[in-house]
């Protein structure tokens, strides 16, 4: 467990941070976002041991949403390669799935799109995905791979590949890779 935790932060460094390891040592002991990413991915890894987890789960995601003023739940699946900027106020459901290299930026929200449902209808991410500041992205629908979701967009349904979601509700652009 501690080694794949630690494969997946070096990826996740790398993909923040590049090759040079002056950048990456500074990113390691000063970027709060990053920090952010270790403890969800510390969180995670943990929360697979049995009884350490049902401990450790609530406690650590207690801890990112008080002191990164963010929501992540642990029981959500991340892909290595993540890049939070400017990790604050985000939201990322339990069932939210996200796939590689996807980058992240503030008042981003992963979840439902209607709190009356009895059971979790949260979107999956593809790979290479952009979501961008205040980006909403709600129930279930999938994102694909090489998507950019523009800033303060909502997105209600599936986006295909290689697109662009803009505006509120989003329209679906196609562009150029």
């Amino acid at each position: 467990m501690i080694l794949n935790v630690l494969r997946i932060l070096n990826a996740d460094l790398k993909a923040l941070a590049g090759g040079s390891l002056l950048i990456r040592l500074k990113c390691f002991l000063l970027s709060h976002s990053f920090h952010m990413v270790c403890w969800y991915r510390l969180g995670s890894g943990l929360a697979e041991v049995p009884v350490v987890g049902r401990v450790c789960r609530p406690l650590i995601e207690y801890f990112i949403r008080v002191f990164f003023a963010s929501d992540i739940s642990l029981k959500s699946k991340i892909g290595p390669g993540l890049v939070i900027m400017h990790g604050h106020d985000i939201v990322i459901g339990a069932n939210v799935v996200i796939g590689e290299r996807c980058k992240i930026f503030n008042g981003v929200t992963l979840g439902n799109k209607n709190t009356e449902i009895g059971f979790n209808l949260q979107p999956k991410i593809g790979n290479d995905v952009v979501l961008s500041t205040g980006a909403k992205v709600l129930g279930d629908l999938f994102v694909g791979s090489g998507v950019i979701v523009g800033a303060n967009s909502v997105v209600l349904k599936s986006v295909p590949d290689n697109s662009l979601a803009v505006g509120v509700p989003a329209v679906i652009k196609s562009r150029s890779v």
